[in-house]
């Protein structure tokens, strides 16, 4: 549900398209909670000695962002390379044993929703993954809610026999207090070392969030949050050093680390970052587990008290080494328990295409006609909306489309990649005067738009336009309903269709999609009345 910095491409339909097939593509759902999972024992990890060199001891900190569900390994991108969960286990466990006493995983979040292997077992595949590997902390990020907090919830309290990696966020509030399964910081022990970890989320991360999910959540700046949590840390808790987690791009979070913390790594911004800025290492990684960041921190043996200018950070790409790494057999098993449920449902095949449907191309097309052609359909079964009247359908292409859908057959897992999110359609209500002043607002914005209109919208008349809920209350939109604050949730006709099923119904209708039909925005549908 992420809208990304990069604009929307809004596209704009006439009436008439074709209804869907007659038949229907039955999805079945998956009951996570009662897949039993035989989970396998954990080996003795963060023992032994902490490394040592001409008197000085290390801790070394890996982390991991953004990883959206990316459980398999892809090496097949021309860039990067999706790691995947078993070869990743593989990675970390040749990083630990060169500090077997003195190695720390880290993550700031965004880990579980982005595959249908993930979303369909609600983060439990991934979570359980990651604490096999011993995942010591973990910062929540804005992806997290996408399933409401009572999943987030649950996957904090998801344990592996008898723990649980501790859900860090020192400045999420609910109701004015931070909610009972988030923690403000956490204390890993490694020898005789204590690290303190400190999680945060960006505050305006907020508005990459279905409103309705955290309707009672506030996310506060956290600039003296992170000061008096460090300052607690060090002088009550006597930590040796204090390491802040934050999903929020590193770039932004430079200032905080100052005479704060001894370590900063970021995310949310899916980009490479290193950065010593304020003298501390500030790090950052790509999504999709394409890189994992490394930071040493150095410290004098005797007094334990860190040596800043011995500290070394890098970035690790995952192309550079993942043909040097196996497959983690236990890991593979975790996988392989979820795949009896998990498989029936992203093997189903919805249809083909010769070329490759590219998210901004044929694939938006698609998705914005699917969308359309639901919400006329809706109109149909409502007397209350006169299906005519329904005069545009937007959708957040850069952030709400999240990949292509390759050559060839084309399942239902595929279509998942895509379309991750469960954005429900909605239908808007609005008159000519608001919709008219609404996407005068989107054009100063820079927003790209493909519009012809055949006659003019009238100020006093009523129209209704279609858009997924989480775009309907993004700050993009609020221009449409100025006069009242902006669009609520009393502005929104729901159909109760998610837009990914949506789309998959629309390409089983067409069977074989050609490309060639779709790729140009010449094809979309023109509003006529």
């Amino acid at each position: 549900m992420k809208l990304k910095r990069l604009l929307p491409v809004i596209l704009v339909f006439i009436m008439s398209g074709c209804a869907l097939g007659k038949k229907t593509l039955e999805i079945p759902a998956v009951d996570v909670d009662s897949v039993k999972v035989n989970l396998p024992e954990r080996p003795t990890r963060n023992v032994g000695s902490i490394k040592n060199s001409d008197g000085f001891d290390y801790i070394d900190l890996y982390e991991l962002s953004d990883f959206h569900g990316a459980v398999h390994y892809e090496p097949d991108h021309s860039e990067d390379v999706y790691i995947g969960l078993p070869k990743l286990a593989n990675y970390f466990d040749k990083k630990r044993s060169e500090n077997p006493g003195g190695t720390l995983l880290l993550s700031t979040g965004d880990m579980f929703q982005g595959s249908a292997e993930s979303n369909l077992t609600r983060g439990y595949m991934v979570n359980y993954c990651m604490q096999y590997m011993g995942f010591d902390a973990m910062a929540i990020g804005n992806h997290e809610f996408d399933w409401s907090d009572e999943w987030l919830k649950k996957n904090a309290e998801l344990k592996y026999n008898t723990t649980s990696i501790p859900y860090l966020g020192a400045n999420i509030l609910k109701n004015g207090e931070i909610p009972d399964y988030l923690k403000k910081s956490t204390i890993v022990t490694r020898g005789d070392y204590k690290i303190g970890v400190i999680g945060v989320i960006g505050s305006d991360l907020e508005n990459s969030i279905l409103k309705t999910v955290i309707e009672n959540y506030e996310f506060v700046k956290y600039a003296t949050i992170v000061e008096e949590e460090a300052a607690r840390l060090r002088n009550e808790e006597n930590c040796n050093a204090v390491v802040l987690l934050a999903h929020e791009d590193a770039k932004q979070i430079e200032t905080l680390t100052k005479n704060c913390v001894d370590a900063v790594f970021g995310g949310h911004a899916h980009t490479n970052t290193e950065s010593t800025a304020a003298g501390v290492p500030s790090l950052a990684t790509k999504n999709y587990g394409t890189s994992v960041a490394h930071i040493s921190l150095k410290f004098n043996s005797s007094t334990k008290e860190i040596v800043s200018e011995g500290t070394t950070a890098n970035i690790e790409k995952m192309i550079d080494v993942h043909k040097t790494l196996n497959d983690d057999a236990n890991i593979t098993s975790i996988m392989n328990q979820y795949s009896g449920a998990i498989d029936k449902i992203k093997n189903i095949k919805v249809g083909k295409c010769k070329e490759e449907l590219a998210y901004d191309k044929a694939l938006k097309n698609i998705c914005t006609r699917a969308m359309h052609e639901t919400a006329v359909k809706f109109a149909d079964g409502n007397s209350d909306i006169d299906g005519s009247k329904i005069i545009a359908a937007y959708h957040n292409v850069n952030g709400g489309i999240r990949d292509n859908i390759a050559a060839g057959t084309i399942t239902y897992g595929s279509v998942y990649k895509a379309f991750p999110f469960d954005n429900e359609v909605v239908l808007i209500k609005l008159t000519g005067f608001e919709y008219i002043r609404g996407c005068a607002s989107l054009n100063r914005l820079g927003i790209y738009k493909t519009f012809e209109r055949k006659t003019e919208i009238k100020d006093s008349e009523t129209y209704y336009i279609v858009a997924t809920d989480f775009l309907a209350f993004s700050e993009y939109f609020a221009e449409f309903k100025k006069d009242e604050g902006g669009l609520q949730d009393k502005h929104l006709i729901r159909t109760g269709k998610v837009v990914r099923e949506e789309v998959a119904q629309k390409i089983y209708s067409i069977k074989k999609v050609k490309n060639a039909e779709w790729a140009t925005n010449d094809n979309c549908y023109r509003v006529v009345s």
